[in-house]
């Protein structure tokens, strides 16, 4: 892990099952490497699925621009909603945290040790009580976002240059 992570004032490492037992009772979390279409959470009625293809079709520099874009992009949006508050950061089979999305930005350091875009693992960021957050799923090349306040905010900017994907409720 980068020197982030060691910043206990940022970036505190959660006990994995119990940082991950609200999410996967809550939404019927079925991790499969193997399946690509059925999604791997039951989604809410208020999610938005964003279709990440456009940007895994692009090697190189476009896609190293769209996933710092939204890791970016997401990060902005979880300052702005929650001000000083923190967030659930899950990533599947690593560490799990509990972050300051405000502290991360004013540390200066780009390095997220649970990014937002899926490039490699499904990915979560979770407000307090699941109210809104993100879930990136890696091979079906996803990033649900539920909860009204996250959809209008992240959700809007992405669907200005990525599709929505089929599996959307929102």
């Amino acid at each position: 892990m980068g020197a982030i992570a060691e910043d206990s004032s940022i970036w505190n490492e959660l006990p994995y099952d119990e940082a991950w037992a609200d999410f996967e009772v809550r939404f019927g979390f079925q991790p499969d490497y193997h399946e690509r279409t059925r999604p791997a959470i039951d989604l809410p009625p208020d999610s938005l699925v964003i279709d990440l293809r456009p940007i895994y079709g692009y090697p190189g520099p476009r896609f190293a621009a769209g996933e710092a874009s939204i890791n970016a992009s997401a990060l902005r949006c979880f300052v702005w909603l929650l001000n000083d508050l923190s967030l659930t950061a899950l990533d599947w089979q690593h560490p799990s945290y509990e972050y300051s999305p405000a502290s991360h930005v004013l540390s200066l350091l780009s390095h997220m040790p649970v990014p937002v875009f899926p490039n490699g693992d499904y990915y979560i960021h979770a407000s307090e009580g699941l109210r809104w957050g993100t879930f990136g799923h890696p091979w079906q090349q996803t990033l649900t976002i539920w909860g009204h306040e996250l959809i209008a905010t992240l959700g809007a900017e992405l669907l200005t240059w990525l599709p929505r994907h089929a599996q959307s409720r929102f």
